[in-house]
């Protein structure tokens, strides 16, 4: 029994050396051998790792589980939309129809009633803007005749000035020589004025001077 299986460990072995020209070359070590001696008792050491490759690393670690977990989402939502061709599918639809012509009619109505309102709006806004230009009308009108009026009674108050006439001018300029009207005065410190050039002030009586009215 012993040496059966000595045979038979030893024929593994010799399984696992691959002979070659230049030196033997072992592919691995046989899977029933036991540890080595010189690693018996031998504790391998911790490698480290730095704060910033760890944080690193447990970043990508987490896009990648946030990737996978969204497309595993994405591919179940796939998956249940496929499943609803039948007649969930078909029901779902035509609710969805049925709703797209309640919202088209909704929206139809509503529109007729703003059109309605934008109509009186502006009908209202046309009856005033026609009151204001008739209002302007007839004040334009009224100014128009008070001018007029004003233009008539100036003309008469000119028709009534006395104006010198070719035929009487000679008149007019005797006249004006017989009469001459002179525009000088002076006035004294007790507010008495004192009309014409050649006035002598001596001559006029107090009681007949004439003298400028205070505010």
């Amino acid at each position: 029994m012993f040496a059966r299986s000595s045979s038979r460990i030893f024929n593994v072995i010799n399984i696992s050396c691959i002979q070659s020209r230049s030196a033997r070359a072992w592919v691995r070590k046989p899977l029933g051998s036991p540890m080595a001696k010189s690693k018996m008792f031998r504790i391998a050491p911790k490698k480290f790792i730095p704060a910033d490759e760890k944080a690193e690393v447990k970043r990508l670690y987490d896009n990648y589980f946030h990737q996978m977990k969204s497309l595993r989402h994405y591919f179940f939502e796939q998956s249940l939309e496929q499943a609803e061709s039948g007649e969930v599918a078909q029901m779902k639809h035509r609710l969805e129809e049925e709703e797209h012509i309640r919202l088209m009619e909704e929206n139809r109505l509503e529109n007729e009633k703003t059109a309605k309102l934008r109509e009186e709006k502006l009908k209202i806004q046309a009856e005033k803007k026609r009151e204001n230009i008739l209002a302007s009308l007839i004040n334009k009108e009224e100014e128009t005749r008070l001018y007029e009026i004003q233009i008539e009674a100036f003309l008469e108050k000119q028709k009534t000035t006395p104006f010198i006439q070719a035929e009487n001018i000679e008149k007019a300029i005797e006249e004006a020589l017989a009469n001459p009207v002179d525009f000088n005065f002076a006035i004294d410190l007790d507010g008495y004025v004192y009309r014409g050039r050649e006035t002598a002030i001596e001559k006029i009586p107090e009681e007949e001077r004439e003298r400028l009215r205070s505010n």
